[in-house]
């Protein structure tokens, strides 16, 4: 079987029908239930609706929503994990004309309180007792009623709560393309706490443009494992049931692991698998049988550092996107100039995975610092031009008038997003994601791109996941790599790796090896929790061989002074402590100033250890016996 085989062209993917104007994924949902009825439309575990019975729940979960009293356009509070019930839950709130806010039960009590006080929701779904997954349900505002929901109840035996049964039994007006539909609350790659609003069009669109680029069929065995409460699961849910495909829900101890994650998508024979990158940039590089069902694997949520082999028998894509303009871009988009590991060249491989091309109806704008000049062939901050934009953030104007801008670049009225991110444009076309625009710093009067650094790192063969981070050492700025290895690796190897291929204001001084890295809700890496407080233990050190008295101990005191470290063996480097060309400087003037003693800039270059510097300086000198008198500072004389 060749890679062809199993791959279907974007050109042949199915009509999905983004020009109809009346279309929603609701109604899609209600398309497959009368035309497939019987066609499997999600499952987790031994539990299976069809997509007959997923709107059949989901018409009942609205009638009773109803007799709770939501109206069109109320907010709804979904407090329900990855599971048959949060599409369920989803379908339903929808289908009642409300706007839907999930809420994931993995999360701490206080982010679901913070949540309910901004959003004023009108109900809350949650799972049945027996039925959830995370956090049991926190207190809730008196008098703000509370339906639960249980997939696998007979019929007739759906939602449950206060006056659940009063609902009109009759279908409501389906929603319309205008309307709100999602309420994503979420704290971003900025950490700032914000409700984003997304209309029915919104979801529409991104969804059928996800089955497009994914050429998605009926025929598909897609794997939701995303965070329930986190955009991703618009992605990857919405995508599926657009086109009547089957979604497959993945438990956590499944995704914890890249193994047993790997496993189980051969043993349920997943034919498309969306994954957070972390975790998708360890899986391409495991072992793959030739005959696994799975044709397409998706990485998204964080910058990939890590090209997969070109041999894998799926393709690997890397998405781009954001909840305020969902997909962005994305590497397999086109397919003919899909950009992946079995077609990228060598000259691809020599800097990190792109994230691809803007998908149809995106266009993405580098601009300068002031938002309006474009940027002419270097880094600039990712601005987006789309069809696809989400209304703004719910009781912020402020905020969505920062991020939503007045659209220079297009049609009168029309608005463009800035997005915080920093991309540059290959000469092909492609885009190259290079993190946050706050992850450009500048070390000693140089523009540092910390992911050029994660690159290099990412390179060495026994690290997993890496995170270079900044923070203030005194009064001077340092880069710091933390990493999950392989095995244990010394700070001293990974400077050694670098050194060779980074300029001396890009290496790190300290590399800690942690078990893994932090991450926020959204499960990306969450870099305000980075570096630990302990980061100094990562500094590359050698074997400890006590200073000898004289020269060699003074000299450690100096050491240890200019670049704030507790102790320095005989033996340590000055540069692999984390000191540069400025702080070689400073220790020249230094030791002349303290040991009396004129040591060239070549010289300490060349010998920057304890050890080889004390031989430069005459022991008379370092102990202070006949050492020249510097002459006192005395005031001007007038």
């Amino acid at each position: 079987m060749t890679r062809e085989d199993y791959m279907i062209s974007e050109q042949d993917a199915p009509a999905v029908r983004e020009a109809d104007t009346d279309t929603t994924l609701v109604s899609r949902i209600e398309d497959f239930a009368r035309t497939t009825p019987q066609a499997p439309a999600v499952r987790h575990g031994g539990l299976e609706l069809t997509y007959q019975e997923l709107n059949r729940q989901a018409d009942e979960l609205a009638r009773r929503l109803a007799g709770l009293g939501v109206r069109r356009g109320d907010m709804i509070a979904m407090y329900l994990g990855r599971s048959v019930e949060w599409v369920v839950g989803m379908a339903g709130c929808l289908k009642a004309g409300g706007v839907c806010m999930p809420l994931d039960p993995a999360v701490p009590a206080e982010r679901f309180s913070r949540a309910i006080g901004a959003g004023h929701p009108t109900a809350v779904v949650t799972a049945a007792p027996g039925r959830s997954t995370g956090n049991p349900l926190p207190p809730v505002p008196e008098g703000l009623p509370v339906l639960t929901l249980d997939a696998g109840a007979p019929a007739g035996e759906g939602p449950s709560g206060p006056r659940a049964l009063d609902g009109p039994p009759g279908p409501r007006p389906a929603p319309r393309r205008e309307e709100l539909a999602y309420a994503m609350y979420t704290s971003g790659s900025s950490g700032e706490a914000k409700i984003v609003l997304a209309q029915h069009s919104w979801l529409a669109l991104s969804a059928a443009r996800s089955a497009t680029i994914n050429a998605t069929t009926a025929a598909d065995r897609g794997s939701w494992l995303g965070a329930a409460g986190a955009g991703i699961a618009l992605h990857e849910v919405g995508g599926l049931l657009w086109q009547g495909a089957h979604i497959v829900i993945g438990d956590h101890d499944v995704i914890a692991s890249p193994p047993a994650l790997r496993d189980w998508l051969l043993a349920e024979r997943i034919t498309q698998s969306f994954v957070i990158t972390p975790v998708g940039e360890v899986l391409q590089n495991l072992p793959w049988p030739r005959d696994c069902a799975l044709r397409l694997l998706t990485l998204g949520g964080d910058r990939l550092n890590r090209w997969g082999p070109a041999d894998l028998p799926f393709e690997v894509a890397v998405s781009y996107g954001s909840l305020e303009a969902f997909q962005i871009t994305n590497s397999c988009h086109p397919w003919p100039e899909r950009c992946t590991p079995a077609t990228a060249t060598d000259a691809d491989r020599a800097a990190a995975p792109p994230v691809g091309r803007p998908i149809d109806g995106v266009t993405v704008h580098l601009l300068e610092d002031d938002g309006l000049t474009p940027v002419d062939g270097g880094i600039g901050e990712v601005w987006i031009d789309s069809d696809c934009l989400s209304l703004g953030y719910l009781g912020n104007p402020a905020q969505t008038a920062d991020r939503f801008r007045p659209n220079r670049f297009g049609a009168p009225g029309s608005r463009i997003y800035r997005s915080g991110d920093a991309g540059r444009f290959r000469p092909d076309g492609i885009l190259e994601h290079h993190g946050r625009i706050d992850d450009i710093v500048k070390i000693r009067g140089h523009r540092v791109e910390l992911g050029d650094v994660e690159w290099v790192l990412g390179e060495h063969p026994d690290v997993r996941q890496v995170a270079v981070v900044a923070t203030m050492d005194g009064d001077q700025r340092r880069l710091v790599a933390c990493f999950v290895g392989e095995r244990e690796v010394s700070p001293l190897e990974l400077r050694n790796h670098v050194v060779e291929r980074l300029p001396d204001w890009m290496i790190p001084v300290a590399y800690v090896q942690l078990a893994e890295l932090p991450v926020n809700t959204s499960n990306k890496i969450d870099r305000r929790r980075l570096p630990p407080a302990d980061w100094t233990r990562g500094r590359p050190a050698r074997a400890w061989r006590a200073p000898a008295p004289g020269a060699e101990t003074q000299l450690a005191r100096l050491f240890a002074d200019l670049l704030r470290v507790g102790r320095v063996g005989a033996d340590d480097h000055f540069l692999e402590l984390g000191g540069d060309s400025l702080l070689l400087a400073q220790l020249q003037g230094r030791i002349e100033q303290d040991l009396g003693a004129r040591v060239e800039m070549t010289d300490l270059v060349s010998n920057p250890t304890i050890s080889t510097l004390a031989r430069l300086i005459p022991a008379a000198t370092a102990t202070g016996a006949g050492a020249p008198a510097l002459p006192p500072i005395a005031p001007r004389q007038r």
